[in-house]
């Protein structure tokens, strides 16, 4: 004999009129999604629709199609707002004023052969 343990996990989107919101419920049986709701609440009054998860996912995948359709595939709608000038700090840039000078190098031959040919001695930088 088996013991079926039921669960039942429920969310409730508040819209923006108060008296209308959307209620997902999920009841899960021994571990398994058996059954999803969609509830559409108005004035009290309530459109219960049940799935069975093959077909809840199947309705996911239409409501997806559709908000491609909608909104478009490629976010740029949404970047576009993210980069609009409302947004942007308004900074002001002048051109430089600076002038530039060329510093050519002092290296003499002398000073580089020296660095070249010089050992290291062992003693100054061994610390064993």
């Amino acid at each position: 004999m088996e013991i079926e343990k039921t669960r039942e996990t429920s969310w409730k989107i508040q819209l923006k009129n108060k008296n209308e919101s959307i209620e997902l419920t999920s009841v899960e049986v021994s571990g398994e999604v058996r059954i999803l709701k969609l509830t559409l609440l108005k004035n009290g009054d309530s459109i219960v629709v049940e799935m069975k998860k093959e077909e809840f996912f199947n309705f996911l995948s239409l409501i997806s199609a559709f908000r491609d359709v909608i909104i478009g595939e490629d976010q740029t709608t949404m970047t576009e707002s993210l980069n609009s000038k409302d947004l942007a700090p308004d900074i002001k840039t002048e051109p430089e004023k600076r002038e530039f000078f060329r510093v050519e190098p002092q290296i003499e031959e002398k000073t580089l052969e020296n660095k070249e040919t010089k050992e290291l001695n062992p003693e100054e930088w061994d610390p064993w």
